[in-house]
């Protein structure tokens, strides 16, 4: 929790002191806490083995409505990870080649932006980024909007848990097919992150987003929680889109009027994205409504799926925070009641681990959303956006090299 928060409190995002990450005056390169890296990677390790493990050893894990066997659904996420690791070079390919050619013919006036090895290198990092980031949108938006009329899982969170998760049979293939596809995704991102990419400075806390997604989709899973899961990733992949189109023009050194304000228009793009997404859409309607007061409140309504036992031995329905005539999501709820009723419930399986993870991605949103604050403050007294996201998250580049 130290490390997480330490950017936080201290409001400094250099994210030297207290990430695992620092860059050593002068010469320009990222370097890593060896104890945080191994301890990171250990986990890191431990996640993928418990994942395909559950799948061999637990054939009942799957929810209800995979067309998969456990063994089958082993063998497409091992396929599918492998699979991902020449898509990624081809698409780093040919980015790369693509923009090095307008980096020298279109953007020369511009000095050659990506005629860095390193430069090169982040953007060709940051065009997968953006590839997996705009199709993984586009299957959540047909999921969500589309496929069989599309869903209210966004805007109605008894929709979430009607009927409970242990009842629902999510029959779309789309659903399963975006689970495996995410979750190979992320196993491979991750492993990327720590053996091939660039580094940034925030390395470290972009690490641990990986760990904590990668624990998320397992137990959403696991669990059957696939609606709430699929919200929850629409709103950050769609919102992602915005910060890889920002980084490559960041890159690319499209700013000022030379560079036709691209940095400066997807800066403020940015702003209001995740200002809607991630810190309006995210914690309202998913953390507060969707998991820590949505979900107790629907699952523990008097006549809810395995609740009869309690309410005999409460002496009535009405002991856990609920009113007599009330509807669900009229907000008469009594959460606190609730809670000090059924502090752990096996109709509320996992509740406090999703609960909880997903309120830690809300402290990393908070976290991220200051930082661009930071940046626009640096550029209103004078220094340019592309400098300021070199010092606060790129790192320094004096070594880098033509060629």
């Amino acid at each position: 929790l130290y490390r997480l928060l330490c950017p936080l409190l201290s409001l400094r995002f250099s994210l030297g002191g207290c990430s695992g990450a620092a860059m050593p005056k002068g010469t320009g390169r990222i370097v890593i806490d060896p104890f945080t890296n191994g301890l990171l990677t250990t986990l890191f390790g431990l996640e993928v083995v418990a994942v395909f493990a559950v799948l061999l050893a637990l054939p009942g894990a799957l929810p209800a409505g995979c067309p998969l066997t456990g063994p089958q659904a082993f063998a497409a996420l091992a396929v599918t990870c492998l699979a991902l690791f020449p898509l990624i070079g081809l698409v780093k390919l040919i980015a790369g080649h693509a923009c090095a050619l307008l980096s020298r013919t279109a953007l020369a006036h511009l000095g050659d932006p990506v005629a860095k090895v390193k430069t090169r290198n982040k953007l060709r990092d940051q065009s997968w980024q953006l590839t997996i980031h705009s199709a993984m949108t586009a299957l959540e938006a047909y999921i969500l909007f589309v496929d069989g009329g599309g869903e209210h899982w966004l805007d109605d969170y008894r929709s979430l848990w009607t009927p409970h998760p242990h009842q629902q049979v999510n029959s779309k293939r789309s659903v399963h097919l975006l689970y495996l596809l995410q979750m190979a995704i992320w196993i491979v991102t991750c492993a990327s992150h720590r053996f091939l990419e660039e580094r940034h400075k925030d390395y470290v806390m972009m690490y641990v987003h990986h760990l904590v997604t990668i624990a998320l989709f397992a137990l959403s899973y696991g669990f059957n929680f696939v609606r709430i899961g699929t919200a929850v990733i629409f709103l950050h992949d769609s919102s992602d889109i915005v910060i890889d189109l920002l980084k490559m023009a960041n890159y690319l050194k499209l700013e000022g009027r030379r560079g036709g304000f691209l940095v400066e228009g997807t800066f403020a793009a940015t702003l209001g994205v995740w200002a809607y997404t991630r810190l309006y859409l995210y914690p309202v309607r998913i953390v507060w409504q969707g998991v820590w007061y949505g979900s107790r409140e629907v699952v523990t309504a008097p006549g809810a799926y395995g609740m009869d036992g309690f309410t005999a031995a409460a002496g009535s329905p009405f002991t856990r925070g609920h009113s007599p005539g009330a509807k669900l999501g009229d907000g008469s709820f009594d959460l606190w009641a609730n809670l000090r009723a059924l502090p752990t419930h096996a109709t509320l399986p996992g509740y406090w681990a999703c609960g909880s993870l997903l309120t830690a991605l809300l402290v990393m949103h908070v976290i991220w959303y200051m930082l661009l604050w930071r940046l626009l403050f640096r550029s209103v007294l004078g220094q340019t956006l592309h400098d300021g996201g070199a010092d606060e998250y790129e790192g320094g580049s004096d070594d880098d090299h033509e060629d």
